[in-house]
């Protein structure tokens, strides 16, 4: 090989291993999160519910960006948007707690109701404006009635049920 291919080449590997991300290691904005939900686990049909969410942490915060917590509640059926809050934490973040409370009522049908509770942090100003941190999804059993669980078996368990049952009549009736 010549030197201006050495060179060349040389050149384009410099030129890609600048461009092409390495395993770099960069800061979390925040070092730890913790989430948590309250509600009710039952709601009368068509009646008023509140889900209570709670985040508390600590972000790197310099005082130039803006922080706040947004929480929104989805039905989990039919993913529609239901409520969307907000709470400031403001422009320290360094150790916060704040509460944010969602309202929605509850369908006209006795039912399993699957609500999602998606909880972001808002950084106004910051490169990373916005990041999911926690999805929940949480059931509230709307009306009085109770659903039974489903019962689902396997074929074949169900097999050797009957026919264990089925052996152990016919051996019974046989000693008699």
């Amino acid at each position: 090989m010549n030197s201006r291919a050495t060179v060349c080449l040389a050149l384009i590997v410099a030129v890609l291993l600048v461009v092409i991300p390495g395993s770099s290691v960069a800061g979390s904005l925040c070092q730890s999160i913790k989430v948590s939900s309250t509600y009710p686990h039952q709601a009368p049909p068509r009646g008023q519910m509140q889900v209570i969410t709670t985040a508390a942490g600590s972000c790197t915060s310099d005082g130039e960006d803006y922080f706040s917590v947004r929480v929104d509640l989805l039905d989990g059926t039919s993913n529609t948007l239901l409520s969307a809050n907000s709470a400031k934490i403001g422009y320290d973040a360094n150790n916060f707690s704040v509460t944010v409370q969602n309202a929605a009522t509850a369908p006209s049908t006795n039912q399993t109701w699957p609500l999602e509770v998606d909880t972001y942090l808002i950084q106004a100003g910051g490169t990373s404006e916005q990041s999911l941190l926690n999805s929940t999804t949480i059931m509230i059993q709307v009306g009085g009635d109770t659903p039974l669980p489903e019962f689902r078996a396997n074929t074949s368990l169900v097999f050797v049920a009957v026919f264990g049952l089925t052996s152990i009549i016919i051996f019974r009736r046989l000693s008699l």
